[in-house]
């Protein structure tokens, strides 16, 4: 009898704390603690109820502990999902907005993927937000620190900071996708590193709700096969020798085309997650359109000689460059921007596109060298900063320098005063010397201005269009549009749905 009530009493506590530990009950006895948490209790009683019981109970303890089993191996396995927060009656305090600002950028708006909140950490795609809540208020003349960061967010293309590209999708459209108080929070949560917190509402730049304003995500262009891009990804283009995805390793002895090399590249574990599909397919078949802060390969000429590496960080006063000595060893290489060369420009059009940020001409009306840090241009002037004004100069009113070399090797360089087919009169060290076109070995050529440019390109081959087949760069752009850091089999099911 007394066998049979212990058996009674183990099954009965065997089943509540089952019960206990589906619910998620407080711990027992001491919950503050976690002291034996029921996933242990069921395990105990489930034991002995496996030694006590004979046949159909010990075959339910039994299933119930492979349940358990199961069950337990999943909590311990870190999430993956986006953390939210309910906002529905979130108290209007700083503190409560802090609060969820910062689970939103950390977890939804997936602002952590790119930016950092420690000035010793290694450099992200985007801008270091240490301090951002005062350092914003100096972004812009005349704007606050919270005006700046609501456009930062919502219209993130209107400023942007030296060194970084156009990249920072407007956290409002899909796939982030914030809602105005959301958007508020995280404002509000930034505010809070370094400076005060202002809840004063305010009106949005972009009424996200409005007709025009609601963006649907676009469909991808092109649609494949997810398993078979992956395989285009490891072994056919071999993205994986540059770019990382978590899970996924380069196959050993794996080797490159010629004049290919390996680089520092963007992680891809989750690209989707935080851009829309036309952004991915454009970063496969123009490389160039936009390039992450970091990976950039830049080439610049400073005191003479020509520096080539990856750029690490720019800013309004110097670039940090990597680059490789001849034993193939990396070092960070600062360089002031005043120390880079100019060089000459022959025609005074599309400069920023160019590279140029500074920009030397000389008046033809006056002779006066004006000099300053490119400001803007269109088809008829160039606007320099000069000093702590801006000066406009027409384009017409530049005079233009010219450079020959004739058969007796002499570098010969003056202001162009006229030429025709037969000779080249120039104003050189203000007499004119006119030389016959029968005596010139090279040139002439022309600069109407110097200036001194950085030019960033992507060291990432931009002929995958024309190696790649067409069914190849689909499920190459299948796979991709797959990584959302989210577990191999959703990834492969949402990428499914999408190609749908």
């Amino acid at each position: 009898m007394q066998r049979k009530l212990i058996r009674i009493v183990a099954l009965i506590l065997m089943v509540v704390s089952f019960i206990a530990y589906i619910a998620k009950a407080p711990a027992f006895p001491i919950a503050s603690e976690n002291l034996l948490p029921w996933s242990m209790w069921f395990f105990i009683f489930a034991l002995a109820n496996i030694i006590l019981w004979q046949s159909v109970v010990k075959l339910l303890s039994f299933s119930l502990m492979v349940i358990w089993f199961y069950a337990f191996a999943a909590s311990i396995v870190p999430e993956t999902s986006t953390a939210t927060v309910d906002l529905g009656d979130i108290e209007r305090t700083p503190e409560a907005f802090v609060d969820a600002g910062g689970i939103i950028f950390n977890g939804k708006g997936k602002c952590n993927t790119c930016h950092t909140l420690d000035t010793s950490a290694p450099p992200g795609r985007c801008p270091d937000l240490t301090d951002v809540g005062t350092s914003a208020a100096t972004r812009q003349p005349g704007m606050t620190a919270k005006e700046y960061l609501i456009e930062s967010l919502y219209e993130p293309h209107t400023f942007l900071v030296a060194g970084y590209g156009n990249i920072m999708p407007p956290v409002w459209k899909p796939p982030i996708s914030l809602t105005e108080l959301e958007i508020e929070t995280v404002i509000a949560f930034l505010q809070s590193q370094g400076g005060e917190v202002d809840l004063t509402p305010f009106e949005p730049p972009v009424d996200i709700g409005s007709a025009d304003a609601i963006v649907e995500e676009q469909p991808p262009l092109l649609t494949g096969d997810v398993a078979r891009g992956e395989r285009v990804f490891v072994e056919g283009a071999k993205c994986i020798a540059c770019h990382a995805v978590a899970g996924i390793e380069q196959p050993a002895g794996q080797t490159l085309d010629d004049g290919v090399e390996v680089v520092a590249a963007p992680d891809l574990t989750d690209i989707a997650a935080l851009n829309q599909p036309r952004y991915i397919e454009e970063s496969v078949l123009l490389p160039n359109a936009q390039i992450v802060s970091g990976y950039g390969s830049v080439t610049v000429k400073a005191g003479g000689a020509t520096i080539q590496g990856t750029l690490v960080t720019q800013d309004n006063e110097q670039i940090t460059v990597r680059v490789k000595d001849a034993a193939g060893n990396e070092e960070e290489r600062i360089i002031p921007l005043t120390e880079l060369d100019p060089e000459p420009i022959e025609e005074l059009a599309d400069l920023k596109g160019k590279g140029f940020f500074w920009i030397q001409m000389t008046l033809a009306d006056t002779g006066v060298t004006v000099s300053g840090d490119l400001v803007e241009e269109d088809d008829e002037n160039v606007t320099l900063q000069v000093g702590g004004e801006t000066q406009t100069v027409s384009k017409s009113n530049v005079r233009v320098q010219a450079t020959l070399i004739d058969f007796d090797e002499n570098v010969i360089v003056g202001e162009l005063v006229s030429e025709n087919e037969d000779e080249v009169i120039l104003n050189v060290d203000g007499e004119e010397q006119i030389i016959d076109t029968f005596d010139i070995d090279e040139g002439p050529t022309y600069s109407r201005a110097f200036g001194k440019r950085l030019v960033v390109t992507s060291p990432m081959p931009d002929n995958f269009p024309l190696l790649l087949s067409v069914s190849d760069m689909s499920d190459l752009l299948a796979y991709l549009l797959s990584l959302t850091g989210a577990t191999d089999a959703t990834a492969v099911e949402a990428a499914e749905e999408t190609a749908e």
